[in-house]
This record gives C-alpha cells, sequence and structure tokens, in this order.
C-alpha cells in the first residue's frame, strides 16, 4: 500500500480535490484508505464480482466510500484518478477494457494507475487458477496505455524479492512437468503472526527502495510492473 500511497501523493500534487474510483476494488481496503484522505472528495470502487449482499456489507463499513457491482452505476467523466490495480490481466480484451475506462470515466487530465503481474515467462498454473489471461513485460504495458489515449509519466516494477522465488517455482513445474496447482497464493500464506509482520515489513522497505532508485532512472525487475498515466487534455 505504501508504494500505491506514493505514486498518488506524486500525481496528485497540487491538484487540489480529488475523485476516486477504484475498478476491481475487491475488500475495498484501498478505498478506504483512500476516504481517510482530507483532499479527497469522493472514492466509488466497482467489483462486478461482488454480490448485492457484499456491496451492502462494504458500504457499512464506511459510508465515505460508495460501492458498486456494475459500470452503468457510475458517473460518466467524473473522477481525476483512476486505480486498476492488478485488473487488467483478468480481462480478455485488455486494451478496450482500458480504453472504454479512460474514455468513460476518467477526466481530461486526470491521472490512472495500474499494477500487473510481470514477465510473461513466468505465466504458469498459478496463472490459470487465478484467471489470468497474460502477464505484462514493462514495454507492453506502456504500448497498451499509449494505445488508449494516456500518456505514461513513469512505470518500474515492484516486489523485486519475489521475483527470483516465482522464476524458480515456475522452472520446478517446467522441469518435473507437475500436476499440482499453484493454487494458494497470497490467500494461502500460513506462516504465523510475527513471520507474516517481518515479510510486510521488507516488502515494505523493498517497495521504497524501488520507488526511489526508479525515480533516479534506475530499474529493478520485479514481480510487478506499474505504470503511472494521465489522459490526454
Amino acid at each position: 500500500m505504501h508504494a500505491i500511497q506514493s505514486m498518488i501523493g506524486s500525481v496528485t500534487k497540487g491538484l487540489g480535490v480529488i475523485r476516486v474510483l477504484d475498478v476491481g476494488c475487491g475488500d475495498g481496503f484501498i478505498c478506504r484508505e483512500l476516504s481517510r484522505r482530507s483532499d479527497v472528495q469522493v472514492v466509488d470502487g466497482v467489483d462486478v464480482n461482488l454480490t448485492e449482499q457484499e456491496v451492502d456489507a462494504l458500504r457499512r463499513k464506511d459510508d465515505k466510500v460508495y460501492y458498486y457491482n456494475a459500470y452503468r452505476d457510475l458517473d460518466l467523466g467524473r473522477y481525476n484518478l483512476v486505480l486498476l490495480m492488478d485488473v487488467l490481466e483478468h480481462v480478455q480484451e485488455d486494451n478496450k477494457f482500458l480504453a472504454e475506462i479512460v474514455d468513460g470515466y476518467l477526466a481530461k487530465g486526470g491521472n490512472l494507475i495500474i499494477t500487473v503481474p510481470a514477465f510473461s515467462f513466468l505465466y504458469s498454473r498459478h496463472d490459470v487458477y487465478l484467471a489470468h489471461f497474460r502477464r505484462y513485460d514493462r514495454k507492453q504495458l506502456v504500448r497498451l496505455v499509449k494505445d488508449s489515449n494516456l500518456i505514461c509519466i513513469r512505470s518500474g516494477y515492484l516486489f523485486l524479492s519475489l521475483l527470483p522465488i516465482r522464476l524458480a517455482e515456475v522452472l520446478w513445474e517446467r522441469i518435473t512437468d507437475g500436476e499440482r496447482e499453484r493454487s494458494r497464493g497470497v490467500g494461502g500464506w500460513s506462516s504465523g503472526k510475527l513471520l507474516t509482520l517481518a515479510a510486510t515489513a521488507i516488502l515494505r522497505c523493498e517497495n521504497r527502495l524501488s520507488m526511489f532508485l526508479n525515480s533516479i532512472g534506475v530499474r529493478i525487475p520485479g514481480l510487478t510492473v506499474w505504470a503511472v498515466c494521465r489522459k490526454r487534455a
């Protein structure tokens, strides 16, 4: 979350009132965090996988955030910040979907932040289980945003230390041709509170380092690729 906050801070500095749309908001964690900012006027979250009961439950958690499970309920051109966090890899026609979000909901001159899983060569049974159609190379993501009426301001990687771990898993899967699905993912983490806190702290510090290095032109590959974009005026 710290890396996302850093990106948001960089693109919204001096922007004034911020109106946020979180596409694929899931459990609403990012929405609730953003709603605490004094400069955020509107926070809407949309996720087509949410049931009506889940939408109602999320709305009860924070009355400053509005949640939806259909795009028809959103206001067109209202938002000057749109988040697409780990969404595009789930969409078969990612270019069409991104263009529709940008043209329909992002205000002129507004900002959009994207994160997606990195590197096509890492595509594995784990991605199949998670319903990923693809993984992205950084240049591939940059081309995608440029084709969607967006200017790519910055792009880079996160979760540097997780990359060799995932690479080892993928290589082992290919060498053994095993049938066991990589199905647990982060949701399968069960290593206890202390180890979880330690891992979280390491990843947070690592992502801070990654963002700093990126700011001085040094990109180190990681498990996630991101792009900060602006809609053409």
